[in-house]
């Protein structure tokens, strides 16, 4: 720090003899980016006052910035300057040391700062938010053995006992340590074992926290209730699958719309299927045909002796909606997600408003069960209905929904309307959901059609072409995907055209304009295929020359039109020379 600066700082504390004022202060510098006065004003200050919270702001603002190093640094400093750390202090650290990427030096760090609130002589104690903080360290470097260390030293009951974010973040820990180790093996058993494992972990978990909410020493949230749900969902057993419903409606009260699995009301029900991947067939250990299971997930844990709840129940939110979802997809239970569907979306029930994941995850599932009609239907005035606007995904998603439906009579009035109201919400042009189409209308083997549907593209392709040659995409994807995705629908529609005309679906008289129509698509397939595989690429030097070139007959253009206007005696060297013209009177008619 200069000697400018300081003398600068020691007139701005004249008018701060307030800790408070001081800390306001310093974080309006904070958000200017001047680190270096912040540090000055802190530093000189702290030798008359306790700045506690200026140094937190400090150090905040510097793991905000990913300056981790440096935020040790001055935590190291404000000690050694007899400014003592206080309980938001390590909260900070903690905190902005868990903000990804975690690398394993700073897992230590995290872990070395944590565990020193645990020694006789600190002056803070370590509180549930600390451990939260330092659970969340663990989880963002998948360091499980770390994380069950800490949660092994929390204390039952008191000030330092698990709340439902501690569970929430051991339970998210587990399903993504399962997947994270899972995607580095290559042998499925394994993967299987990993995600068993995982599945076992969480409903030990899930039994003690039912029996400290039935005790009343933790309120359960939708939060934790959706870390245990997407934990069973990864799950490759149909128990795992099943128990998502009975632990909502353990939790929530949303009964379920279909018996249990493994029950004789189950059994005997025959408009369910049961779907297991084939690696798991062979297991069916935890299907005992014809006896009531009991699982973790029973709403009899939670009910009185009269049978009422013993516990104020959840209430119900868009992250419930996708995860019972996604857990009657993974079942094939369609028939139930559509019932399920109806019940939440109900004015009379619960009248849940779905949101865009949830529309999303539903019209997957009409895809899988090929209700071109029903998706069009959700497109066209669920969606607006409820005050969303459908996405570029929106019309692939439903697109790729009729195209699974070809053999519906209708289904080309389907993705027609489609197509319409992706131009009436002024959706960018999607390659995909256009190939899609495109492929559709030629499984139906009709001139007509195809042709129709050709001539729907022409104004999305022409704006793919601009978009190729002159702008990027909105939606942030790399050129190299949009380009494929454009050629593999431009060589899709002139596969089109060369059935049109190869089959003669179309009148001979137009045939000429057709073999233009594709050849102007092919040569700028051609021309962009090349441009692709670095081909036909103007060097810099000859770019250069070319611009420079074009410059020079720019001005030559210029004086030639110069001493043209002056011949004819129009030239004005000043704009503001020019006399106003007089308005003219027109006659008006009577």
């Amino acid at each position: 720090m200069n000697l400018a600066l300081e003398k600068k700082i020691r007139r701005e504390l004249q008018y701060l003899p307030d800790p408070l004022k001081l800390a306001d202060h310093v974080r309006g510098v904070l958000k200017k980016g001047d680190v270096e006065k912040a540090l000055g004003l802190t530093r000189i200050a702290s030798k008359d006052m306790e700045c506690i919270v200026s140094w937190n702001h400090i150090i905040g603002h510097l793991l905000s910035e990913k300056q981790v190093a440096t935020a040790l640094k001055i935590y190291n400093e404000m000690k050694k300057r007899a400014q003592f750390p206080d309980s938001h202090t390590y909260v900070i650290l903690l905190r902005g040391l868990s903000e990804p990427p975690v690398a394993a030096d700073t897992l230590g760090k995290a872990l070395a700062i944590y565990h020193s609130l645990g020694a006789e002589n600190s002056r803070v104690k370590p509180t549930t938010i600390h451990t939260n903080a330092a659970l969340r360290v663990c989880a963002r470097a998948n360091d499980m053995d770390s994380l069950w260390g800490i949660a092994s030293k929390i204390p039952e009951k008191g000030p330092g006992a698990a709340d439902a974010y501690t569970y929430t973040t051991i339970l998210n820990a587990i399903r993504e340590h399962a997947l994270l180790e899972g995607g580095n093996r290559t042998d499925d058993s394994e993967i299987a074992a990993l995600r068993a494992t995982a599945v076992q972990q969480g409903r030990r978990i899930w039994g003690d926290i039912v029996g400290r909410w039935r005790s009343g020493d933790i309120a359960v949230n939708e939060e934790m209730v959706a870390a245990m749900g997407r934990l069973l969902l990864i799950g490759l057993q149909p128990k795992d699958w099943d128990d998502v419903l009975s632990l909502i409606e353990q939790t929530m009260g949303i009964p379920r719309l279909v018996p249990k699995l493994g029950s004789k009301m189950r059994m005997a029900s025959l408009n369910l299927p049961i779907r297991m991947p084939a690696d798991v067939k062979k297991d069916r250990k935890d299907i005992t045909e014809g006896e009531e299971p009991e699982t973790e997930f029973d709403q009899a844990l939670l009910l009185d002796s009269r049978g009422n709840p013993s516990v104020t129940l959840v209430k119900p939110g868009n992250n419930t909606f996708s995860l019972l979802l996604e857990a009657c997809k993974l079942a094939h239970a369609f028939r139930t997600s559509y019932e399920y569907w109806d019940l939440l979306t109900n004015k009379s029930t619960y009248a849940l408003k779905p949101d865009m994941d949830n529309i999303h995850t539903f019209m997957r599932i009409l895809r899988q069960t090929r209700a071109s009609g029903r998706t069009l239907d959700l497109v066209k005035d669920t969606i607006p209905a409820y005050g969303w606007k459908p996405h570029r995904k929106t019309f692939r998603i439903a697109m790729s929904a009729c195209s699974r439906d070809k053999n519906n009579p209708n289904v080309m009035k389907h993705a027609n309307q489609l197509f319409e109201l992706s131009e009436h919400y002024q959706v960018e042009p999607d390659p995909t959901t256009l190939t899609q189409y495109m492929e559709l209308a030629l499984s139906t083997q009709d001139g007509e059609v195809i042709s129709q549907v050709i001539d729907r593209l022409s104004d999305p392709i022409t704006k793919l072409r601009s978009i190729v040659s002159f702008g990027t995409f909105d939606s942030g994807r790399t050129s190299v995907t949009a380009r494929h995705d454009i050629v593999a629908l431009m060589r899709t529609v002139i596969g089109a055209i060369d059935q049109l005309m190869k089959k003669q679906l179309i009148p001979q008289d137009q045939m000429q304009d057709w073999s233009q129509r594709r050849s102007k698509l092919s040569a700028f397939v051609t021309r962009l295929m090349d441009r692709m595989d670095g081909k036909n690429i103007v060097p810099k030097e000859k770019l250069i020359e070319l611009r420079r070139d074009s410059r020079q007959l720019r001005h030559l253009r210029q004086n030639l039109v110069k001493k043209q206007k002056k011949r004819d005696g129009t030239w004005v060297k000043n704009k503001k020379d020019l006399e106003p013209k007089a308005l003219q009177d027109l006659p008006f008619e009577d």
